[in-house]
């Protein structure tokens, strides 16, 4: 019996196409995975697209309607008045500046006028003061005590013979043992007025009895100002007794004692030396001593 040709053969899906029994399939060839990224958006898409084709419903793009076109026109209000609203800050802060700048000046003006003032006045006091007291024997005996208290206080500059200290840090120095500490200082100032001085200053900083020398971090302040060494100790008194008498004080066997660790300590004589007045002076409060009974 022979066989039909024309038996029936397996229906063939949609996109594929008759192959021999020997061909492998594509997915055998490509691999599954590869195969499915490789066909399954492109036919989804086709897929999608031709059911909106079949179904009339093509996409089509539309313009804002009436709530869209009031959204942007409101967001435009928006914008245009924070605009004007920062000119109008901009215009105000430049005109607010310049105000100020202005009473700035002004101000400074009349403080440099008043300050004129203040001195031309300070001028004219110490003008008739003086002329007051050298007009009677009694007025010229209250100056020269005026005069004597200036020194004593550093109210006032002081010119006269007397002894120049000058101290140093250890050469090479690097340990706070072997450079001048505040404290050494103190102790040389209270040696000299121990031994008689009449004015003190350091490095040009006058002392009073309100001056405070101080170790201020790596530095050393006199009446709040900042020293550098070589540190010279000025003091106007007797230049033949004030250097021997030194060493007799604790602050001058403190200074001989610094010595040995290598700190520098001369002390030179001077025929004459003025010594500044202090800049900062100020009267806190006074009394008069009371008198003994005879």
């Amino acid at each position: 019996m022979v066989a039909d040709t024309h038996a029936e053969q397996p229906a063939l899906t949609p996109g594929s196409s008759r192959r021999t029994a020997q061909e492998p399939p594509p997915q055998a060839v490509m691999g599954l995975l590869n195969y499915i990224t490789a066909t399954s958006l492109d036919e989804d898409y086709a897929h999608v697209s031709e059911q909106r084709r079949r179904s009339g419903d093509v996409t089509q793009k539309r313009r804002p309607g009436t709530v869209g076109m009031a959204v942007l026109a409101v967001f435009g209000v928006l914008v245009a008045t924070a605009a004007v609203q920062t000119s109008r800050n901009a215009d105000q802060s430049a005109s607010s500046r310049a105000s100020l700048v202005s009473q700035v000046n002004a101000r400074a003006d009349v403080l440099d006028r008043q300050r004129t003032t203040a001195q031309e006045l300070q001028r004219e006091i110490t003008a008739l003061g003086d002329a007051q007291l050298a007009s009677t024997t009694e007025g010229r005996s209250l100056e020269s005590r005026l005069n004597r208290l200036g020194v004593l206080t550093g109210a006032t500059a002081a010119r006269g013979p007397g002894v120049q200290v000058v101290v140093d840090d250890a050469p090479g120095a690097k340990s706070p043992k072997f450079m001048v500490q505040a404290p050494d200082l103190q102790k040389l100032a209270n040696g000299l007025w121990t031994v008689g001085a009449e004015a003190v200053a350091v490095n040009g900083q006058r002392l009073t009895s309100l001056s405070a020398i101080r170790d201020a971090g790596s530095a050393i302040t006199a009446n709040y100002v900042s020293l550098r060494p070589p540190y010279t100790v000025s003091a106007i008194g007797n230049p033949k007794r004030m250097g021997a008498d030194l060493l007799d004080t604790s602050g001058g066997q403190t200074w001989a004692t610094l010595q040995s660790f290598g700190l520098k300590f001369d002390v030179n004589t001077e025929d004459n030396m003025l010594l500044p007045a202090a800049k900062r002076v100020a009267l806190r409060y006074a009394h008069e001593p009371e008198r003994r009974r005879p």
